[in-house]
């Protein structure tokens, strides 16, 4: 009767932690588009990214992909880890930091505490909003940077 209690006991604990590990997993949604097809352009390059002020600096690839329909896409890459990827629609944004554990999603315009949704504006010399700040130098590489944060995001893009 005693092996009986225990075995049960046991039973039932390992159901309750299965139950709240199953439970407390988030699934991250997926891709608000998929960059393929005609129309698309995407430029390749280095990058040099600051995260806010007194934060180590990452060096890594970085992707860029937009489409006539307002579309962009970056990906952030230190090998052979993504750091950070980001989707822009006119109306959505999705912003994830995979190894940081971060995800951000929503509507409308995307939020300035990150520069990365607005490379691809920054980029096509679009206006940007405060505190965003861009510079395109005579050599041909960039510094897109959030004045408030001190986020800076330095590098060129070859098609």
């Amino acid at each position: 009767m005693r092996l009986f209690r225990s075995h049960f006991a046991c039973s039932l604990l390992l159901f309750f932690a299965g139950l709240i590990l199953f439970c407390g997993c988030q699934t991250v949604p997926q891709n608000l588009f998929t960059v393929s097809g005609p129309g698309w352009h995407i430029e390749q390059g280095q990058a040099l990214w600051t995260p806010q002020h007194g934060a180590p600096q990452f060096g890594g690839d970085i992707v860029l992909a937009t489409d006539a329909n307002g579309r962009s896409f970056a990906q952030f890459d230190k090998t052979p880890l993504t750091i950070v990827t980001v989707e822009v629609t006119p109306q959505q944004w999705m912003i994830r930091f995979p190894q940081f554990g971060g995800f951000w999603t929503g509507h409308g315009a995307a939020p300035t505490r990150t520069v990365w949704p607005y490379l691809a504006d920054a980029i096509a010399g679009k206006k940007l909003p405060e505190p965003l700040h861009f510079e395109q130098k005579p050599d041909g590489n960039w510094r897109l940077q959030n004045l408030k944060t001190g986020e800076i995001l330095e590098g060129f893009l070859s098609p």
